[in-house]
């Protein structure tokens, strides 16, 4: 066999190989979404939960590795949500509580993963280096690497929505301020109350008849819990949201702004799955 029969034959081996983990993408995508259909229709345990969130972070692992290849032959890859553009993979496998936007994103990337194996397939093996669009591309610069890990955190989408455009633009404390204003209106909204900021948490996370249960409440250890989130929602009110409302913190740090960013995300996951107890009448007091 001859260097030329050896390079094509090296080829279309890694086509093959590239065509197998679209294949298998494309699969799992549609799995997810049924996943999350049945998820939506009935109570999942809390193993189950845990390995539904295991196989959405192997997709992200997955779409990751295979970004630039599917970007090359799928085309687009964004969908708007809020009159936003957004990455159809990274929002939909976001967060694995998904909303219409979600469903509507993971329509989206599974589309466009069909569109890049039929393209692949089509494309000549002898025209393409198969090994190069299958690399991640590595992010240039202090910047660009920040945007990046933005793109690859699993942050909620409404961190995402809030922040992101900010973010790549430079505004840092402005994205800040945002994602956790955001947290603030996700807890009014979800308890029904027009409090904010400090008297907020500490009303709707009391370890006693709180508004949002973070767990069972039946042992200490819930307790503890409960009372130390309401100190995190609490502090991040008074010494992240207010500081930066009045810009009297100045930020330049892209990781920090990520740092932040996260710890936003994380308050909102907890809020969206903690139990609204029954509603009480707003009397403004705590």
């Amino acid at each position: 066999m001859g260097d030329a029969e050896k390079q094509e034959l090296l080829a279309k081996l890694e086509k093959e190989k590239l065509l197998k983990e679209m294949n298998d993408l494309n699969k799992g995508l549609i799995s997810y979404k049924r996943r999350q259909e049945k998820y939506g229709e009935m109570k999942f345990t809390e193993s189950q939960k845990k390995k539904l969130n295991e196989f959405r972070l192997g997709l992200r692992q997955k779409y990751n590795l295979l970004r630039r290849a599917i970007s090359k032959y799928g085309g687009d890859v964004y969908v708007k949500v809020v009159g936003m553009p957004w990455d159809a993979f990274i929002y939909s496998l976001s967060s694995p509580h998904m909303d219409p936007n979600q469903f509507t994103a993971l329509d989206t990337a599974i589309n466009v993963v069909n569109r890049a194996i039929e393209k692949v397939k089509a494309t000549p093996i002898a025209s393409t280096d198969w090994r190069d669009i299958t690399v991640i591309p590595r992010p240039k610069g202090h910047t660009e690497e920040a945007r990046y890990l933005f793109d690859t955190m699993q942050l909620h989408p409404k961190v995402i929505e809030v922040g992101k455009s900010l973010f790549e633009t430079g505004h840092y404390s402005q994205a800040i301020f945002e994602a956790f204003k955001a947290v603030n209106n996700l807890v009014k909204q979800k308890t029904g109350l027009s409090l904010d900021g400090k008297a907020l948490m500490t009303k709707v996370f009391r370890e006693d008849d709180p508004l949002i249960k973070l767990n069972k409440l039946g042992t200490q250890s819930d307790r503890d819990e409960q009372e130390g989130f309401k100190f995190l929602f609490m502090g991040a009110m008074v010494g992240i949201r207010n500081p930066k409302a009045h810009d009297s913190v100045v930020q330049t740090d892209p990781y920090r702004t990520l740092e932040y960013l996260a710890f936003a995300s994380l308050l909102m996951k907890r809020v969206e799955e903690g139990e609204l107890t029954q509603p009480e009448k707003d009397d403004q007091t705590i």
